[in-house]
């Protein structure tokens, strides 16, 4: 009985990683950019980038060692720190594609180093992660598996959870790197051209987020004084 509930622990770990990584952010478009535009490596190493983060956050929500990740300072200081990194990604993009047709652009080289760097810094400036991580744990206790949460099932459910984040983004890079062979260039600068698009949206919803813990400090502050 308890093999089969640890089995459980790990495909519902696996389940709550796959669709977390579901909802386009920055680091999915990240990677998508890069598979599609013929650069299969570095698009996982930008996965693996922000599997890293996800399990830095994993640790610690799991853990009880991240109540401060909670204050606005910090996030307020993740977030702009957020904007900053996105808006270099975009400035890279729009350089890459300024002017320049598709079938006579230079062969770009991608570092996976950098890739990795550049995953990890998007995603372990989205402190919104931490909310996935608790409504994931707080779904597990729910299911009441075990009597007690030991050290090696949240291990086991990190693991999990990281594995089913790796998985998915794993599996879009190889999808937008096979769909690249059959477009044309022309579909693939306007390609490009969506997700810088969609990265302004991200932009913008961090600007929002920004703004509200900005007001709320205000407010608090005014309050307090």
């Amino acid at each position: 009985m308890y093999t089969i509930h640890i089995f459980f622990l790990f495909a519902f770990g696996l389940f709550i990683g796959f669709i977390s990584s579901i909802p386009v952010g920055a680091v999915q478009l990240e990677v998508i950019k890069k598979a599609i535009n013929g650069h299969l490596k570095p698009a996982i190493s930008v996965a693996m980038g922000s599997v890293t983060s996800d399990f830095i956050y994993g640790v610690l929500v799991l853990f009880g060692i991240g109540g401060f990740l909670h204050y606005p300072k910090v996030q307020i200081f993740t977030y702009s720190l957020g904007i900053l990194v996105i808006i270099a990604l975009l400035y890279r993009s729009y350089r890459e594609h300024k002017h320049i047709p598709p079938a006579h652009k230079p062969h770009i080289q991608y570092k996976k180093r950098t890739s990795f760097l550049t995953g990890l810094t998007i995603a372990i400036t989205n402190p919104g992660m931490i909310v996935w991580w608790v409504i994931g744990y707080k779904l597990l206790l729910d299911l009441q598996l075990f009597e007690t949460m030991s050290v090696p099932l949240k291990v086991t459910f990190l693991v999990s959870c990281c594995t089913g984040l790796a998985g998915y983004l794993t599996l879009i890079a190889f999808m937008m790197n096979k769909l690249q062979e059959s477009i044309s260039d022309r579909l693939l600068d306007r390609m490009n051209i969506v997700i810088m698009i969609l990265l302004v949206f991200v932009i913008i919803y961090f600007s929002f987020k920004l703004y509200g813990l900005f007001t709320n400090s205000t407010i608090e502050i005014l309050y307090n004084f």
